[in-house]
């Protein structure tokens, strides 16, 4: 994520006043200001200070970790570089095997700039070896390492306009251009002897470059690069290219975003995407993943027109990732089906990398922490200041609630029969009916019947109260000044909570209620806000009740034993959370809106080719809850049907306890993640995000942080 997206972001952050934190974690203190990017290569983190016009070095060989110093120990080393620099790239390089190697340089550049310092990354030089001037407003770089022994470093750049050299390749006239700058070794560099810059992709009028790569290289093949463009129209599109000259492009493609139903191929998309990455290979030797085969994209929101807007997709280049799939191309995930959009918990995503072999502390359905190393890992901060790791070897989520030896675990629900004093009863019975369409039964569930799709149950308890007092209509007060103290409640609550013949009035005084009740027998709208409510005086039991009790002073409503006895709430019986009453039989629609989507083993939506029978909840999703037992005889008022939704699916996502919530920290400034690094230091799996929020690097254990929670433990600040 570079300073474009991360400006916008950091006006509406919170806590950026003072921009310096007073952490007390700091660890070898280097003066940063303007942290917008980072970049790993040879285990140094290369770390923008913007308003200082430098880069500084976190060394992860040293013990104490800390910044390389400078020539006087008191300072660290600043490298200079071009103005107000808030982009790094680095020369990136892949062994015989696949694994991620680091190249001799890395690149610093500035939005709005011009000119591209060319960096040693050996930690014995570290310095600015010559610093490109191309006269043209520069809008995205890219770069690998030498293919071979002798080859130079390549550097491709796109131009928003063309310069001279472009001209007879692109025309005067027109779009931009990507432009491929070769670069020797550092111990043989002699700036004057640079061979030229030269034009190798055309740009369309308008467009501009948001982010590209570098397929991996081969010295026998033409280097390929896939580059995210928006147009100034309000598009944009994902692309592969030969940076050869010819200008040709192979689209890269999806189809139309449209949640809970079977992707339709022959209605194809463009890819609006703002950052792209890709990965080294992965997996075990006998069923490895080359290099470069997925490619993953967050995507644009400014430019996106779907419902699926936000988050990362992967894009499958096919087995050879150096041959262009000339077939759609989003890619399938572990399931076999087309991948989902992984999203973050909230706002948008600033940042994400891709490493593998990593490990990371998973605490599973029995509550143990496992530790294991992941094939592939996706790290995605986001705007509200949480993190996402997600398995980028699976296209898909993680899922830590599941089993460590069973693996995933069914979607579920658990009802319990509970009394007013929510106690259990002794007696439960078979009392609730939960259903997903088009789902298979799970004979699991006691004291329910319950259809359910692994993937798409959303959570939450739902209480059904039989006969329970309706809420607002709690302790109203009785005038007894006057003979025959009239029954008043406000209009609006009568409606809003349907208080209909058959209810019944509960008295009380300070120190009991009633123990009969008064039947309603109709009600009369008093034109004055206020709804009166008439007792059925032909029963003998209101009649006794009214004698009986009539000096309590204060009286409450509370559901019939027949029509519509149960009062539904969403949580805690609160006047929020209430939602309706409903008749025994009557079914209640859980909203269709989730926070989540996640294809579970064994899922077959958009299979190829497709299950005959597939099972999986169709769109559109619903959700019904049904109470099927209501017997009076058995059921005492205030008794609870307590439906606890188990969806069985937890992300990974964690954040960072900056004490907003009253506890002592010292990362009060670290709200706002941008760019993110990781690699194994010495057996640690070490993930390193750039704060500008606090012109700070955080260094996260991956193997020690906890899931879903605000960390202050196991976080380490460099600032």
């Amino acid at each position: 994520m570079k300073r474009g997206i991360l400006a916008a972001l950091l006006l509406g952050a919170s806590g950026l006043t003072g921009a310096c934190s007073d952490t007390t974690s700091t660890a070898g203190a280097a003066g940063l200001t303007g942290t917008y990017d980072v970049v790993l290569s040879n285990q140094l983190v290369f770390v923008t200070s913007q308003d200082r016009d430098e880069l500084r070095v976190l060394d992860l060989t040293r013990t104490p970790r800390e910044f390389i110093p400078a020539p006087n120990p008191l300072e660290s080393l600043a490298i200079p570089v071009v103005e107000r620099p808030d982009a790094l790239t680095r020369d990136v390089g892949y062994d015989a095997k696949g694994d991620d190697v680091s190249g001799p340089y890395i690149y610093a550049r500035s939005s709005g700039g011009r000119s591209i310092s060319v960096v040693a990354a050996d930690r014995a030089r570290l310095n600015e070896v010559t610093r490109l001037s191309t006269g043209q407003l520069i809008t995205a770089f890219a770069a690998h390492a030498p293919v071979a022994e002798g080859a130079p470093s390549v550097l491709y750049y796109a131009l928003q306009t063309r310069p001279e050299a472009a001209e007879q390749l692109c025309g005067p006239f027109g779009g931009g251009v990507v432009m491929r700058q070769d670069l020797p070794a550092p111990d043989a560099f002699d700036a004057a002897a640079l061979p030229p810059a030269l034009p190798v992709f055309c740009l369309r009028p308008s467009d501009t470059v948001l982010s590209m790569i570098v397929m991996p290289s081969r010295p026998d093949v033409t280097d390929s690069l896939v580059v995210a463009i928006r147009n100034v129209t309000g598009t944009s599109r994902l692309v592969r290219v030969v940076a050869d000259g010819a200008s040709v492009e192979v689209a890269y493609k999806r189809p139309r975003p449209a949640p809970y139903t079977v992707p339709t191929y022959t209605d194809l998309v463009d890819i609006p995407a703002r950052l792209v990455a890709t990965h080294p290979a992965f997996g075990p030797d006998t069923a490895r993943v080359p290099a470069g085969r997925y490619i993953y994209v967050l995507l644009d929101e400014l430019t996106c027109v779907s419902t699926d807007c936000e988050g990362v997709i992967a894009l499958d280049n096919g087995p050879d990732p150096l041959v262009p799939s000339p077939a759609p191309v989003l890619a399938r995930d572990v399931t076999g089906a087309p991948m989902l959009t992984l999203t973050p918990p909230a706002g948008l995503p600033t940042g994400l990398t891709l490493r593998a072999g990593l490990e990371v502390r998973e605490v599973l359905a029995d509550g143990a922490a496992y530790t294991s190393p992941i094939p592939l890992l996706g790290i995605m901060p986001s705007s509200d200041g949480k993190v996402t790791l997600f398995r980028a070897d699976e296209r898909r989520a993680f899922n830590l609630d599941r089993d460590p030896t069973a693996g995933a675990l069914r979607a579920s629900v658990a009802v319990e029969l509970r009394d007013g004093s929510e106690l259990i009863r002794a007696d439960q019975f078979q009392s609730i009916r939960v259903e997903q369409p088009g789902c298979p039964q799970n004979a699991e569930v006691t004291n329910a019947t319950a259809f359910l799709c692994d993937g798409t149950l959303p959570g939450g308890t739902y209480r059904f109260v039989f006969q329970g007092i309706l809420p607002g209509l709690v302790n109203l007060t009785r005038d007894l000044s006057v003979e025959d103290p009239p029954l008043l409640v406000e209009t609006a609550l009568a409606t809003s909570r349907a208080v209909i013949p058959g209810d019944s009035i509960v008295l009380a005084n300070n120190v009991s209620a009633c123990p009969q009740i008064v039947r309603i027998l109709r009600l009369e709208d008093q034109g004055d806000g206020l709804t009166r409510l008439f007792p059925d005086l032909s029963d003998a039991a209101t009649v006794s009740a009214l004698e009986t009790c009539a000096t309590y002073s204060s009286f409450s409503v509370r559901a019939g034993p027949t029509t519509k006895p149960f009062v539904l709430y969403s949580g805690l019986e609160t006047a929020d959370s209430y939602l309706l009453r409903l008749d025994v039989g009557e079914a209640y629609t859980v909203s269709n809106l989730l926070d989540y989507y996640y294809h579970a083993n064994g899922f077959d939506l958009g299979l190829d080719p497709p299950k005959a029978q597939p099972t999986f909840a169709p769109a559109p999703l619903s959700l019904t809850l049904t109470a099927t037992f209501g017997d009076p005889s058995r059921l005492n008022a205030g008794d609870r049907y307590v439906v606890t939704l188990l969806p069985r699916f937890r992300r990974f996502v964690f954040g960072v306890d900056t004490g907003e919530g009253g506890s002592q920290t010292n990362l009060g400034a670290y709200t706002l993640p941008g760019s993110v690094v990781a690699t194994d230091v010495a057996g640690s799996s070490l993930a390193y995000i750039a704060y500008p929020s606090a012109d700070g690097v955080l260094q996260v254990a991956l193997e020690q942080i906890t899931d879903n929670a605000n960390n202050l433990q196991y976080l380490r600040a460099f600032q």
